[in-house]
């Protein structure tokens, strides 16, 4: 029900009770208070009297059942943290960008078999980096960097984001950024909109995640996305503990 609603609703009832009950407060007070002139002839049959003091209640009833749906709502929307020591959340239907549907394996002779990766794939184009655009992304790629594993071999050291943030036409922090932001597609689960998300938190590199505690970032990403509304569904807590996990187990690409 929208706000409007509920106020029209609100009015409509406190108006209608208080031609049943003429003394409800506080329309007979502020009646006397604001010094209205006292209306005598009838109004569709109601005394003027008890028709303007249905108007007043009306509104003052009204915006304050409307405060209290506001702040009902609100406060609705907010999700309850899990307590210290809870690894587990209630699974909900992955239906976001994040969401990495499970793979089918085809059997293969065990001479072909291949050892199963332990991050995302880093073969998709650079512009699947959050501030990458069609622009930069043909810069990126007229300087040799098509995919997120150029930008990380060629970004990985100082001299090197130098070299190619004079190619690119971009400054060397914008560069490192990238790099970070393409050093999290290591980490499976976190795409374009959850490294965002991570770097929106404080959280620059995969360096600076694996020192994180799991409840603390829980906790702050909620905080970050309510207010900046970055993604649809906030990372279940078991999700951010893989995350770290994961960052902890990572070899250090970006010096």
């Amino acid at each position: 029900m929208s706000s409007i609603a509920v106020f029209v609703v609100s009015f409509l009832c406190l108006f209608g009770f208080t031609v049943m009950v003429p003394n409800l407060p506080p329309g007979e007070i502020l009646y006397v208070f604001l010094g209205i002139s006292e209306i005598t002839s009838p109004i569709s049959g109601v005394s003027g009297v008890v028709f303007v003091n249905g108007i007043i209640n009306g509104f003052f009833w009204g915006i304050i059942i409307l405060m209290i749906y506001g702040l009902f709502t609100r406060l609705s929307k907010r999700k309850a943290f899990l307590p210290a020591g809870v690894t587990s959340y209630p699974s909900l239907r992955k239906s976001t960008s994040e969401y990495i549907p499970p793979k089918t394996f085809v059997k293969r002779p065990l001479y072909k078999a291949r050892k199963r990766k332990t991050y995302t794939s880093l073969d998709k184009n650079v512009e699947a980096i959050e501030g990458v655009g069609r622009i930069y992304g043909n810069r990126l790629r007229n300087s040799g960097v098509r995919t997120l594993d150029d930008l990380l071999s060629e970004g990985s050291t100082r001299n090197r984001r130098y070299y190619l943030a004079r190619k690119v036409g971009v400054s060397h922090s914008t560069i490192l950024r990238w790099v970070y932001r393409a050093d999290f597609f290591r980490i499976i689960g976190i795409g374009k909109q959850y490294s965002s998300l991570l770097e929106s938190a404080g959280v620059n590199s995969v360096t600076d995640l694996s020192r994180r505690n799991p409840d603390k970032l829980y906790k702050k990403l909620i905080d970050t996305n309510w207010e900046k509304n970055l993604v649809r569904r906030t990372p279940p807590y078991n999700m951010v503990e893989d995350w770290i996990e994961s960052a902890k187990s990572l070899r250090r690409i970006v010096t």
